[in-house]
């Protein structure tokens, strides 16, 4: 039996989707949300849910199941205010990893950008993960110690 396809639209202020990915992710990250607490990440996608630029959280999902999301944000690494805009926590639920989910989200992401008038998009990572966004066409910028760890700023160039 073929699962239904994975289908990314923007987050909506409903009442349980904020609340399922700031628990997900605070718990997953911590303050590399970006907040101190889950119910503080949770105000900023609930607010975010009702912007009309940015931010913006992009949600997949396959039915009716979360599979994952991602933010675009005007401003991400406050050592680097001049570069907008960042894709940040992209994530992909435990069960859904290695489906196609991630790179659907960004996918999506850097159509959203393109209709938003961007021309780049920045994001930064650590670990392995410099490798994973090399496939997908995302270069390296520098190497820069933020937040107490070595991460790697990358972008890429949208058409």
């Amino acid at each position: 039996m073929d699962e239904p396809p994975i289908e990314i639209e923007r987050l909506v202020d409903d009442s349980v989707l904020p609340a399922t990915i700031a628990t997900l992710q605070f718990a997953y990250w911590g303050a590399l949300t970006g907040y101190d607490t889950a119910l503080g990440y949770e105000e900023f996608l609930q607010n975010a849910a009702r912007s009309a630029r940015l931010p913006t959280v992009l949600v997949a999902r396959r039915g009716t199941m979360y599979m994952g999301s991602v933010n675009l944000l005007a401003s991400e690494m406050m050592i680097r205010p001049a570069l907008s805009p960042w894709m940040a926590q992209l994530f992909v639920i435990n069960s859904a990893r290695g489906r196609r989910v991630g790179s659907a989200l960004i996918e999506a992401l850097m159509g959203c950008a393109i209709e938003l008038g961007y021309q780049r998009v920045h994001l930064f990572t650590s670990g392995t993960l410099p490798t994973y966004y090399a496939a997908l066409g995302w270069k390296p910028i520098e190497e820069v110690e933020y937040l107490g760890k070595m991460r790697t700023v990358m972008a890429i160039d949208l058409p």
